[in-house]
Parts: structure tokens; sequence; C-alpha cells
């Protein structure tokens, strides 16, 4: 529960509007499935209920079981209700913000004046202030890697995300993978970011990542290991089973180097480049054996106008079919994120593929549309497959 409700605060902090601005549609709908989740989560915890979420999901009847809890916002059924039928991307939007603030005003249990102060300051706080141009963000980046690179156990920096993938704009974060003999301590990496003379918010330290608004800029620092990232390579001449880190091997796939002393990112994109086939076929196999739990759950739930738990459904498994289309085409994906740039140029798969599932995760207006939503994707899989 926790960690549902960090994400709901970072969601706040740095609302994906962004994605609606972009044309990102499967996303941003993939964004409002996972606020969904999350929101049910906290709430279910809130109230001493096991839940979290699974992938298929489990969110059978979640409309009447929210309205119900004693610990909740009035009628929080009824909002996930509207997050998962409304059709505008800014009213979707705009309900989930609503109803993640009461939650989190009820979760903390604060006074009515400090929760205000609260939503008016930290709402879209992370949010870019959108005057740079890209080649200003690329020079910052590289800038802040040299600083980075002082932490003890940093040797490599990376330059990941819309930037590392060539698709930046002025909305754009920048996303650095440090990687080195371990993860440098928490209080150094405060201490280090803290003393920059241009920090405007933040830092924010977690255990892995580092966020913060550098000179108007929205700042994400992640670490990893050496060890992780040549462990996961090693692994894949051995017995073909999907990465665990597959978000790890999406990310150097797409990265850029910006410090790179011994070329090690250079030597793990090479390999990343020649996967062996029994890999590709197992994390095609892992996808495709959900669809059947998938076609179960969601014969059911349309059967009970279940619509909250058909929108996981449906935008869970699009995510499903292109995690299989991107390992197709050599790469790997996590989450659908930059599908509509990507797609256009791959070599195998269905066409105009984001076309034909932007349809399918977005808000469930009626009963009738279900079974051809559904019939859209499994035919999107045998073109695929076939």
């Amino acid at each position: 529960m926790t960690e549902a409700a960090t994400q709901l605060r970072w969601w706040l902090r740095l609302p994906p509007t962004n994605l609606i601005d972009r044309g990102d549609h499967v996303r941003f709908r993939y964004a409002i499935y996972l606020i969904i989740h999350q929101t049910a989560t906290v709430l279910y915890g809130m109230n001493g209920l096991s839940e979290t979420m699974y992938y298929p999901s489990r969110l059978e009847g979640a409309r009447n079981r929210l309205n119900g809890l004693f610990r909740a916002p009035e009628n929080a059924g009824d909002a996930l209700w509207t997050l998962a039928t409304e059709r505008d991307q800014m009213e979707a939007w705009g309900a989930a913000s609503r109803l993640m603030w009461d939650i989190l005003v009820l979760l903390n249990e604060s006074g009515g004046e400090r929760d205000t102060w609260d939503r008016e300051t930290e709402e879209g706080s992370f949010k870019p202030d959108q005057s740079r141009d890209t080649g200003e963000l690329y020079a910052l980046a590289a800038e802040i890697a040299e600083r980075i690179r002082l932490l003890e156990g940093a040797s490599t920096v990376a330059l990941g995300g819309s930037l590392g993938r060539g698709y930046a704009d002025r909305q754009s974060d920048i996303d650095l993978f440090v990687f080195g003999t371990g993860i440098p301590r928490e209080d150094d990496r405060r201490r280090l970011i803290s003393a920059w003379p241009d920090v405007r918010h933040g830092p924010l330290i977690e255990p892995a990542c580092d966020s913060v608004v550098l000179d108007g800029a929205m700042v994400h620092i992640r670490y990893w290991t050496w060890q992780t990232v040549e462990g996961m390579l090693a692994a894949f001449p051995g017995p073909p089973r999907p990465p665990e880190q597959r978000m790890l091997a999406e990310e150097v796939q797409c990265c850029h180097p910006l410090i790179d002393p011994d070329e090690r990112i250079g030597e793990w994109k090479a390999a990343l480049d020649a996967l062996p086939a029994e890999l590709v076929k197992a994390v095609i196999g892992e996808a495709q054996n959900r669809l059947p739990l998938f076609r179960n759950q969601w014969r059911k739930a349309q059967g009970a106008d279940d619509r909250i738990h058909l929108y996981c459904l449906a935008n869970q498994a699009v995510n499903d079919l292109l995690i299989a289309m991107y390992i197709r085409n050599g790469r790997f994906l996590s989450t659908p994120r930059w599908v509509h740039k990507d797609t256009p140029v791959f070599n195998v798969g269905p066409p105009d593929v984001v076309g034909r599932l932007s349809p399918l995760v977005d808000g469930i207006y009626s009963r009738i549309d279900l079974a051809s939503r559904w019939q859209v994707l499994r035919g999107c899989w045998e073109e695929l497959v076939n």
C-alpha cells in the first residue's frame, strides 16, 4: 500500500497530461489503468483488505466494493467507474487527480487547511518549465552526468527516456542511468544534488532513484550496478526465459552513453542487438500464454458489465501484445512508451497497430463495443504470430 500511495503522489507532482499533447494515446490510457489499480490498492489496504496489483487484473466488482468501504472518499467506486468509462482524456485526468487527492488527504489524516495548501503547492510541482529547446536539454544532461560521476561507486552514465531515444521535445524530462560497482549511498546523493547551485525543487531521494528540478528541467537519476546488467545478459544464452529486469533491458537498448570510460554500454547494447531466437520465442510465449486468461476474465466481466475490470484487462492485454511485437522486432518493452513513434518503422507486426489498438484502451462507453474490442485484439495477435 505504501508503494502505491507513493505512486499516487508522483502522478500529482508530474501529471501525465503531456502524453495527451504528444499524441501518445496508448501510454496515457495505460497511466489511467495504473492509477485505477493503485487507488484500489491504497483503499483496500486502508480498510485492512488484501489487494495488490495483479497481471491479469483481479479487480472484479471494484465499484460496489469501494463504494462500501468504511475508510474511503465518498462513492470512490463511482469515481473509478468514471475513469474507466470517460472518453475525454482531460476529463479522465481531472477525475483521477480529484480522487487521488481525496485519498491522500484521508490517508494522511491531516487538517483541511494543510491539505488545501499541500494541493496548491504540490500539484504539478515537478513539471518542467518548457522554456528550453532540445539542444539545451542535451547540454544540461551532459553537465549533470559530469557531476554525478563524483559519487562513489558511479562511473558510467547514460541518457535515457525521450532524449536517449531521439524523441525529445520541450516537455521532455532528463532521464539518466548511472552504472557502477555499487549504488551510491542515499546521504551522499542528497548532499551532492542539494549542493548544486540551480536546484529549484527536490531532491526526492528513493532507494535507487533520485528526482530533482534542476534549472527548470525535471531530472530523474536511476542507479544500477554493473553486476545487475551483466548478470541479466549472462542469462540470455541459458534456458530461454524472459529477463526479470525487462525495463533495464529496454533502457540499455535505447540509451545514449554520456560517460562510458570502459565502453561497457557499447558492449551491452551489442549483446542486446543479437538476441537468441529462443529468448525471443520465450518472451512471445509468456505473453501469448496469458491471452486465454485475459479472454476468460474478459467474458466474465463483460457479462457483469464490470467496466472497471474490463478497462484494466484491456490495457494489460494491449501491453502484452506490444511486448510480443517489440521482441519480434528485436526490442524489449516493459510498458507502452513511445509506441506511436516506434511501431511505424518496425519490420514485423500488424499494420497501423497503434491506430487499431488505441480504441481498445479508451473509456468503455457502452456494452455494445466490448465484443468488437476483443475481436480486434485477437486479430492483431493472429497477424503477429502467423
